[in-house]
């Protein structure tokens, strides 16, 4: 679009032109949709009518309701079952329903087990509704039905071929659902059950009115940004109005964990304090062990009871990461000595005794490294079997890729973008292979291996001011499949270096007479010095420190100028970049012709 055009549609929208750009260059072209990712509303969300199962599921509810039953709640061990469980738990509770709640734990392995569905019908459920997994649980809903109990499974994973036993089964990705977005996370999906339910218990006329499920979008953001399901459509409405009802801080457990990660009270809550301040630690406990203490913290309602269990959240946090250091560490190390690396698309890490929970921590951080997906597994000598989990990398499908290797599995499933795996040790050595060539066979497809992340421009640090900050900050929330602008500095002086708490590398960086904060996170080891000039590619943001709110910018790479061939950390570096600007051209002109033609690239990752 022509600098014209641009200030034209700006001004059509009360927006600037950089915000209409940024827009472009992720796909959205249309001045509607634009408007819609601008000043996102309730009012545009898409009715859950054509969702298969849901209307089963509402039957149950209301029945519920109606005659007073008791309702058992399950809930996966990580951030979208936790917050899944507590909207379906709090809000059936505050419509007068008992409720028994209960998550995972870990240790006794994915899913919905026997022994929970025993343990919720002992505790007197006559309804059970899963969260973010059932799917695949057969023994235990064959169990409920022929025990009398219904069963309400809500979930969002890839449906397997066997549907599961449940008299109504929610999940937007099963054959025959007509719900046109895929991406809804299972806190999404509840959500809807949950506003549903309340209108129709307002058209039966049933009791005092029941609460605006509005006020529980905080813990629906929650689970959506910290599941990497795609923030488009439905999911970038259900996020930017839970960021605003998070920022209103009336939950107390999210308030108390909120000041545990360091978050002052006036401080604006954004996208980025949710994947990376609270999803942690809410994760935290299911990686080591029970979820419990995590769904206890959410559902309470006492700032008093709040506190202590937010530091007891921290203490299996702040241990999850003295863990995940050590493993990780343990991890690169394998890897350095194994000589298939430099060859392999993928990389695959074993280890006798490792936590299975922090897995997909040690996977994410070998794509970092590694720059290519990665499958770490925790290799169980008693039984045989190891248990772990992969990250993707540029785009590559790893569920899909695991798919291709399903003959050496015991199990697996997931997301494209993050998948589990059950292998037996004994067929570690082949699924590297395999796993490394089903990648390879993607990236053939496509062509060649890109940068994690797009360019958008060439950007003066003169230039951080209020236009650009104004236009980044309107056209958030970022994420999965709507990600943050990225910004590329040609070069720049380096005025200071310093290693920061936690491993950071923080630098001052001059060009002209502008200076500017950056860090690279977790980059402390990367080899720069005072009066080196460099190239960068960068996020702007801001950084409040003692009170004061100032622009810092997030290293994404870094090389000699004028070279592109350093990335951080330079041995990693895959692939060749094109010229910054035209490889953003390009991408924007992929987004639109996508868009015009009627595909869309959402999709559940």
């Amino acid at each position: 679009m022509h600098p014209s055009e641009l200030s034209e549609r700006a001004g059509m929208l009360g927006t600037s032109p950089h915000a209409v750009a940024l827009m472009i260059a992720r796909g959205v072209v249309d001045a509607d949709e634009q408007e819609r990712v601008l000043r996102p509303r309730l009012m545009h969300l898409r009715p859950p009518d054509a969702m298969a199962g849901f209307s089963a599921a509402l039957d149950l509810l209301v029945h519920a309701c109606q005659t007073r039953q008791r309702v058992g709640i399950f809930g996966d061990y990580d951030v979208d079952g936790v917050t899944t469980a507590t909207v379906l738990a709090s809000y059936l509770e505050a419509l007068g329903i008992e409720v028994v709640a209960r998550v995972a734990t870990r240790g006794a392995g994915y899913g919905f087990l026997l022994e929970d569905a025993m343990a919720l019908r002992d505790a007197g459920a006559r309804l059970v509704l899963t969260g973010d997994c059932g799917t695949s649980d057969h023994e235990s809903l064959a169990w409920l039905r022929q025990a009398g109990i219904p069963v309400v499974v809500i979930d969002h994973h890839q449906v397997p071929e066997q549907a599961p036993l449940a008299q109504a089964f929610i999940n937007p990705h099963q054959p025959g659902c007509e719900f046109p977005f895929k991406g809804l996370c299972s806190a999404g999906v509840a959500f809807y059950l949950c506003a549903a339910l309340r209108t129709k218990l307002a058209k039966l006329g049933m009791g005092r009115p029941a609460p605006d499920p509005r006020a529980w979008l905080d813990l629906v953001a929650l689970g959506t940004v910290c599941d990497m399901v795609p923030l488009r459509a439905e999911n970038r409405v259900l996020v930017r109005h839970g960021l605003r009802e998070l920022n209103r801080r009336q939950r107390p457990g999210l308030q108390a964990l909120l000041r545990v990660a360091g978050v002052r009270d006036d401080e604006l809550v954004d996208e980025g304090h949710v994947g990376f301040r609270l999803g942690p630690r809410i994760n935290a406990p299911g990686r080591l062990g029970p979820a419990e203490p995590a769904l206890r913290l959410l559902r309470t309602v006492s700032r008093q009871e709040a506190e202590p269990l937010a530091q007891s959240v921290e203490r299996f946090n702040v241990q999850r990461k003295s863990h995940a250091d050590s493993i990780i560490a343990e991890a690169v190390a394998l890897l350095a000595d194994d000589p298939t690396v430099e060859r392999h698309a993928g990389v695959v890490v074993a280890g006798a005794g490792w936590p299975e929970g922090i897995m997909g921590l040690v996977a994410a951080a070998l794509v970092e490294r590694f720059r290519r997906p990665a499958l770490a597994l925790a290799i169980d000598r008693e039984s045989g079997l190891a248990r772990g989990s992969t990250r993707s990398y540029a785009g590559v499908d790893v569920r899909a890729a695991l798919h291709a290797c399903r003959e050496l599995l015991v199990r697996y499933g997931g997301h494209p973008a993050a998948s589990g795996v059950t292998v037996a040790e004994a067929d570690i050595p082949r699924l590297k292979d395999a796993f490394a060539q089903a990648i390879a066979g993607q990236l053939a497809d496509v062509g060649v291996c890109e940068p994690i992340t797009d360019i958008d421009a060439v950007l003066a640090f003169e230039r951080l001011g209020p236009d650009v900050m104004d236009g980044i900050a309107a056209v958030a929330p970022y994420g999965v499949s709507f990600p943050a602008p990225v910004y590329l500095c040609e070069e720049a002086v380096v005025e200071q270096v310093k290693i920061v708490k936690g491993g950071h590398l923080a630098l001052e960086l001059r060009q002209g007479r502008t200076i500017v904060d950056a860090i690279a996170f977790r980059h402390a080891s990367v080899a720069v010095a005072r009066g080196d000039r460099v190239g960068c590619s960068f996020v702007p943001g801001y950084d409040s420190f003692r009170g004061l709110r100032r622009i810092r910018v997030q290293l994404l790479s870094l090389w000699p100028a004028p070279s592109f061939h350093m990335g951080l950390p330079s041995a990693a570096t895959r692939g060749v970049w094109q010229p910054p600007t035209e490889r953003a051209a390009e991408r924007a002109a992929e987004r639109a012709a996508e868009q015009s033609s009627g595909h869309s690239e959402e999709r559940l990752l």
